[in-house]
């Protein structure tokens, strides 16, 4: 996002039918369904680990699935609370059990019924988790309005009604219509989390269903619970002794996670063993990392992406200003002198995993001459000066202003840089005070909450997400796209592949929303000996502590 600041197969390049894409993605999500927990086996002896530091550019400050939207957040929040459901390992399209033992889903994909693991825990104190807890939870998230309400409201309008209670122990959800993208959703470790219901009511104030409180306590069920929180500083957590998945085997027994703004600060801590984990260091460091036996550089699969917003107003107020816009970006140049191999060019709004994406849609290629000429043509001419702003610290975005401002002095263009902290920043661009107060190109950095284009997408590019109510941070505003966009949040299977490539076709070639730079990889630094790391392509900059291990 940014909030999210805010994945691994991707979808074949070859020439194959809409069709069975549909049927591919969707033999994918029921694999797994019904699900089974896996047989038990003997328990061995917990071997403790000790403790493991992790060193975050960002800082946790909301831990409430209701409202959580940040990476930092979640780090936290997926580490005390789990879903009914996870992504199974490195996938975004299988699932694994967890507060549910197993599920079924009818014929058509619109009621899904889910059977809960008996005896869980909450860090409360409380046992045990019931059905009454998961209606709560996710009934709350919708009812809120908060920014994760989106992700469950795609689904059902009334949760009240749609989420049965069958027994204590099983939870029906009826969505009305087929959505074989549910369990996307329930998966989601942003607003899939399940808390303890009864405690989320006793700190109930002014309706707030709990929020505040909930912001910065643990009702959780995860592995490792909140021992000390110093706001800005530093998160401890202590293993969970009652966490129904055990503690056998090899396991940390406490988690630091340290706010460390500096890249070389947390690069040197890594390198003489004083932290475990980090991530967001330079290409530079990956590349001479790599050479140092202390440590490894892990590289795994993301569905972020990394566009220029393009300011609806003013100067780029006509699609031709930001057509030649898009022409003039030097594409390959900039991934080659941002990213040394750590990314991929982005297309458009969708990653390259996401469903729905189209490998044949429109590419913009490098053409001053249509860049000036096209400019021109929306009264953009030799001369004029636009304006660029970043947040400090995001070399890929400083290097992206630099090589546009770098080719539209070959066209008479001035291209104005500057940079914001990141608070300062997310004041300017998520306040209401609207675009005319705003630069012309602004930057945002993105990925999903689950595999969906309706929700990648809505958020980015609706009308109605401008400003303080969504990350469509330059007004973008286009009828087409989005009546296109509501029919997305109702339809599935071929449908949803139809309406997703005629809005990657108008946000790209006919009405640019934004300059669509990279796709990076997920890459994280961590000392040599630590084990377990899994890297899923929908869990960005977070990372299940419960599975590693030195």
């Amino acid at each position: 996002m940014s909030a999210r600041p805010h994945r691994p197969i991707g979808l074949s390049s070859h020439v194959i039918s809409r069709t069975l894409i549909v049927a591919s993605f969707i033999s994918g999500l029921a694999l797994l369904t019904p699900h089974m927990a896996s047989a038990q086996h003997p328990a061995a002896s917990f071997v403790d680990q000790g403790t493991l530091v992790y060193l975050d550019p960002r800082t946790a400050g909301d831990i409430d699935p209701a409202s959580d939207e940040t990476a930092s957040n979640d780090l936290i929040a997926r580490t005390v609370g789990e879903p009914l459901v996870a992504f199974d390992g490195a996938s975004d399209t299988t699932y694994r059990p967890v507060l549910a033992t197993r599920w079924t889903v009818n014929a058509d994909h619109s009621v899904y019924t889910f059977y809960l693991r008996h005896g869980v825990r909450f860090h409360t104190g409380r046992c045990c988790l019931t059905a009454a807890d998961v209606k709560y939870s996710i009934g709350r998230t919708i009812t809120l309005n908060l920014a994760a309400s989106y992700v469950f409201s795609r689904f059902m309008s009334n949760p009240n009604k749609q989420i049965k209670i069958i027994d204590p122990y099983t939870v029906e959800f009826d969505l009305g219509r087929p959505q074989p993208l549910f369990l996307g959703a329930v998966a989601s470790f942003y607003t899939g989390l399940i808390l303890d219901s009864q405690a989320l009511k006793a700190h109930q104030k002014n309706h707030d269903m709990g929020h505040d409180w909930a912001q910065y306590h643990d009702a959780g069920t995860g592995p490792y619970m909140i021992k000390s929180w110093q706001i800005g500083q530093q998160v401890t957590l202590d293993r969970f002794p009652s966490y129904w998945g055990g503690w056998s085997g090899p396991h940390f027994s406490a988690i630091v996670d340290r706010t460390v703004v500096e890249a070389t600060t947390r690069r040197e801590l890594v390198e003489r063993g004083q932290a475990d984990l980090t991530y967001n260091l330079t290409p530079q460091d990956y590349n001479q990392l790599r050479k140092n036996p202390r440590v490894q550089v892990v590289i795994g699969p993301s569905t972020q992406i990394d566009y220029l917003m393009l300011n609806d107003s003013g100067p780029l107020a006509s699609p031709a200003a930001r057509q030649g816009l898009s022409y003039a970006f030097p594409y390959d140049a900039y991934i080659k002198a941002a990213w040394l191999g750590y990314a991929k060019r982005a297309y458009g709004v969708l990653p390259s995993t996401i469903l729905g994406y189209d490998p044949h849609m429109f590419h913009y290629t490098t053409d001053l001459n249509k860049a000036k000429a096209l400019l021109a043509k929306a009264g953009v001419t030799s001369g004029s000066t636009l304006t660029y702003s970043y947040v400090s610290g995001q070399f890929y975005f400083q290097i992206a202003g630099e090589v546009l401002q770098a080719q539209l002095q070959q066209i008479g263009i001035n291209l104005k840089i500057s940079q914001l902290d990141q608070a300062s920043y997310n004041t300017m661009v998520y306040s209401n005070s609207g675009p005319s107060k705003l630069p012309n190109i602004m930057i945002q950095r993105w990925w999903p909450d689950y595999n969906d284009p309706w929700d990648y997408s809505d958020t980015l590019l609706d009308s109605a997400a401008a400003g303080a109510a969504g990350n469509n941070g330059g007004y973008y505003h286009n009828k087409q796209v989005d009546a296109l966009l509501a029919k997305m949040k109702t339809a599935g299977g071929e449908a949803l592949i139809h309406y997703t490539a005629e809005l990657l076709d108008l946000t790209t070639r006919v009405d640019p929303a934004g300059i669509w730079i990279d796709q990076p990889a997920q890459v994280v630094v961590a000392a040599h000996n630590l084990k377990g790391i899994v890297i899923n392509p929908i869990a960005i900059e977070t990372y299940d502590f419960y599975s590693m291990h030195r």
